[in-house]
């Protein structure tokens, strides 16, 4: 099991009922008006394209079934432990990826694996070793590798993958053959959990801090540093925020991501520039984790949080830090949502219904394009095996590779969806390029209400007063959404 995801997916579901019913109580039910992405990649967070083959499906047929769905971009979670198991030698480069104490192997055969399909990588480097924290951590933090990683020892990781995955690293196994380009890579998973990074917070002097925050900003510039020097062209991604947080020393310890943002990028709660150790932060693209347990168009009653369609509560922190100058480069920072998903039942008999599932992800898709997001990564491909509380069913496939509806609402998702006054918008991504055509359906079946062009994988959209309540669906060179209910 992926550990960045078993936190997201595990404090969604914790979120107390009283929250959940507070927040179905503030959902406007219109989405505010928001600068939309100019593009909008699909992408998964998953293992299976590396997992032994299973219920007679190999890998390489997941990596098909990843294909069809229309995603371009996966993401590979880096263990640091597993391929930095030990110290570098005394005296030795740490940042050589040829140093001693690393082990690509594994990470090499992965990244060839999907280069070769066609998918783009994004590299998600977390959990330190036991040698790259500090002492006085609990067993509970050792565990999962977050208690005060090492900075510097973070930032020279960073350099070795950079170089490694440069596009002109010598492949070890194949002489006269070069590794392939990564050229994603994303600073630690949820960076304000205390599962992910501890402690979250500490007492000074009576006072409460959100200590959290100043250590991911020490190891977010050590890693930015170390992969610029690897490869200057990297992009490099800040960590996916969890979307909710918790008061202090309770329970979970998740800060809550507008503040933690704040926070690391050294900004007061009305965004006014605080002096902070260290200097600015540094990093290319601002990421979210929105996990929820409603509707995506539900938005989140604590203004610190972030849930789906309140994602520009994020953007404005970076614009005002770009701003500011607590955040460099100084330039726009597009929104990536780095991870999302909804189980479904079957095979959880706990989740909401494959229709729903369906609708939330179309849903999502298009609540993240409209707050401006241009990459959106869903969890996951196929359903886990149970116990049913432990591990994730938010598979387009069933286990046994069967589509669920999902797989549809991935690959041609298609809404209808209030926007203000009488205005709705049609929105959807065409699986294939060609003439779309928006249908409603009447008593004497489809009739055709518009037409668009669109390329393979493009966003189609219009917006209109006269989009009456029905049943809607986009057809395109044969293939149809799912109808929309509108």
């Amino acid at each position: 099991m992926m550990g960045p995801v078993t936190i997201s997916a595990t404090s969604a579901r914790r979120l107390c009922l009283w929250f959940l019913l507070a927040s179905l109580l503030a959902a406007a039910g219109l989405l505010a008006p928001a600068a939309h992405a100019a593009t909008f990649t699909r992408g998964f967070v998953d293992d299976v394209w590396f997992d032994p083959p299973a219920d007679g499906l190999s890998q390489q047929t997941w990596i098909t079934k990843t294909e069809a769905t229309g995603a371009k971009i996966v993401q590979i979670e880096v263990d640091w432990p597993s391929i930095e198991p030990t110290a570098p030698a005394p005296g030795a480069d740490p940042t050589d990826p040829a140093g001693s104490q690393f082990d690509f192997s594994d990470l090499d055969s992965r990244v060839e694996e999907i280069t070769s399909s066609g998918l783009t990588p994004v590299f998600l480097v977390t959990d330190a070793p036991r040698w790259a924290e500090a002492n006085g951590g609990t067993a509970t933090e050792y565990s999962t590798g977050s208690y005060e990683p090492n900075a510097a020892a973070y930032g020279a990781l960073g350099e070795a993958l950079a170089k490694r995955y440069s596009g002109s690293y010598p492949n070890p196994l194949v002489a006269g053959s070069t590794l392939p380009r990564v050229r994603y890579m994303q600073a630690w998973a949820e960076a304000n959990t205390d599962f992910h990074l501890a402690p979250q917070w500490t007492r000074v002097h009576g006072k409460v801090v959100n200590t959290g925050a100043t250590l991911y900003r020490g190891m977010l510039n050590a890693f930015y540093a170390g992969v610029k020097a690897g490869n200057p062209s990297d992009v490099v991604l800040a960590s996916g925020l969890e979307g909710y947080g918790d008061a202090e020393f309770t329970g979970l310890n998740r800060v809550h991501p507008v503040e933690f943002l704040q926070n690391v990028l050294c900004l007061s709660p009305t965004l006014k520039r605080l002096k902070c150790a260290g200097g600015p932060a540094h990093f290319d693209v601002v990421a979210a984790d929105p996990y929820d347990s409603f509707a995506p168009t539900t938005h989140a009653v604590n203004k610190l949080d972030a849930s789906a369609p309140d994602l520009a509560r994020l953007t404005a922190v970076t614009k005002a830090a770009v701003k500011a100058g607590t955040l460099l480069p100084h330039k726009t920072k597009p929104l990536w949502v780095t991870e999302f998903g909804y189980d479904s039942n079957p095979p959880n008999p706990s989740a909401v219904s494959t229709a729903t599932q369906a609708k939330w992800l179309e849903e999502g898709f298009y609540v993240f394009w409209h707050e401006g997001a241009s990459v959106a990564m869903w969890y996951l491909v196929r359903d886990q095996t149970p116990p049913y509380d432990l591990n994730y069913f938010s598979g387009v496939y069933f286990r046994n590779g069967t589509p669920k509806p999902s797989f549809t609402a991935y690959s041609f998702p298609f809404v209808i969806m209030a926007t203000t006054g009488k205005q709705a918008q049609a929105w959807g991504i065409a699986p294939v390029g060609g003439t779309v055509k928006v249908q409603l359906k009447g008593s004497h079946g489809w009739k055709t209400i518009k037409v668009l062009h669109a390329g393979a994988g493009k966003v189609f959209d219009f917006t209109s007063s006269s989009l009456a309540h029905g049943h809607y669906r986009a057809t395109v060179s044969g293939q149809s959404s799912l109808v929309w209910k509108f």
